[in-house]
């Protein structure tokens, strides 16, 4: 079952990870929470990059490049 239209949702797609169907407001639903989880960064040297709410880049402060 979709988990936000509650429709049925083919067991290979849970399966890899996508517990919502097809529709396209659930996509887009579906893309805002995973996008929740990323900010982007400048990194030195690199440009911009997304990178994990949890990583630890993100929370000390520091740049890769120290």
């Amino acid at each position: 079952m979709c988990m936000y239209c509650q429709a049925q949702v083919s067991p290979e797609r849970i399966e890899a990870g996508y517990a919502y169907c097809m529709a396209s407001e659930c996509v887009s639903k579906g893309l805002r929470d995973r996008r929740n989880g990323f900010r982007l960064v400048l990194m030195p040297k690199q440009g911009f990059t997304y990178v994990s709410v949890d990583s630890p880049d993100l929370h000390n402060g520091r740049s890769s490049g120290r």
